[in-house]
């Protein structure tokens, strides 16, 4: 009996060091795993953190005609701080336009996007290398925290911005449209102007007056007047009705468009792109919306690109997109 406590120590000593052996493995591994999780983390997160956090400015259209836009820009663009020259800023207009099927509500989410269209576009983005890229059927922060940091990417020594426009809620005109996660929905853009020839920007928006009706959201154009540089915009027209939408094509290109001209007094070319819901020869045709001396191009489908006539097209082409029920369509323009 007394013997019993001398073997059971050391036993209970081996077990016990056994024991801490074990669990100094196991945090090992705990610490090993959660370095490699914050380690993708930090990656996962490099593209949103690229640069410098963009100051914030609101356009709001006016009481009762829609939800306002949001402009971000770089504290030194907007403090109005030239950057330096460099030969990128005589690179050749080019321009990228995106549906990217991302609201969470439309059929195609499931089917194609399932959360991955956006990824898709950075990829485009940093590819094809636009100076302008307009974005539809998209969420607030697509926009302004995940794409637009692949403009910082591609052009880190110049000015680059995003833009971002809410549809209106059916239900009261001055409120957002809502991606299923909550986000604000709606249309964006991005641009970049090279070094040394920034001259501000501002943005131009607002709802159409005329909409499809239920059970469609109310549909939006956006515009940013990047002065002495281009004038680029976007919308993406009601596919309720074609006449409406018609309607509303000729509403941004042949109101809207001057109008903003007219107030900004720059002479700057004109980029107009995206999801019209019309093509040509069709039934009402886009081409009736096009502004006598645009060019006008287009996917094939209702994507189509306008530009004014001191601007003349160049390359053109598709580039495939696996998770949104439209390609991206990239057009260049000679000088």
């Amino acid at each position: 009996m007394t013997s019993g406590p001398t073997r059971s120590w050391p036993r209970a000593a081996a077990g016990r060091r056994s024991r801490l052996r074990i669990i100094a493995f196991l945090g090992v591994l705990v610490l090993v795993a959660a370095f490699a999780g914050h380690t993708l983390t930090q990656s996962g997160r490099h593209r949103a953190a690229v640069g410098t956090t963009p100051e914030i400015r609101t356009f709001c259209p006016g009481a009762g005609q829609g939800p306002c836009a949001e402009l971000g820009v770089l504290d030194a663009v907007l403090d109005g701080r030239a950057g330096r020259p460099d030969g990128s800023a005589v690179q050749p207009l080019s321009a990228l336009q995106l549906n990217l099927c991302n609201s969470g509500q439309a059929a195609c989410y499931p089917q194609l996007n399932k959360g991955r269209a956006v990824g898709e576009a950075f990829s485009a983005i940093t590819a094809l290398r636009p100076q302008i890229v307009t974005l539809n059927e998209i969420c607030r922060d697509d926009v302004a925290t995940t794409l637009y940091p692949a403009m910082v990417e591609n052009f880190p020594d110049d000015h680059v911005f995003w833009a971002f426009q809410p549809a209106g809620d059916p239900a009261d005109s001055s409120q957002p449209y809502r991606c299923r996660n909550g986000d604000q929905y709606g249309i964006g853009i991005l641009g970049r102007v090279g070094a040394g020839n920034w001259h501000g920007v501002s943005v131009f928006n607002g709802l159409y007056p005329d909409q499809g009706g239920l059970p469609d959201e109310l549909r939006a154009w956006l515009c940013v007047a990047v002065v002495d540089n281009y004038y680029a915009c976007t919308t993406h027209l009601t596919y309720v009705s074609p006449t409406v939408a018609l309607g509303q094509c000729r509403r941004l290109l042949q109101v809207e468009v001057p109008a903003m001209r007219a107030v900004v007094g720059s002479v700057a070319p004109v980029v107009v792109a995206g999801d019209l819901n019309l093509v040509p020869g069709g039934t009402p045709d886009v081409l009736t919306c096009v502004p006598a001396g645009y060019q006008q191009t287009g996917d094939g489908g209702v994507q189509q690109l306008m530009a004014s006539g001191d601007l003349h097209v160049g390359q053109t082409r598709t580039y495939e997109m696996h998770h949104t029920d439209h390609h991206g369509w990239f057009v260049s323009f000679n000088p």
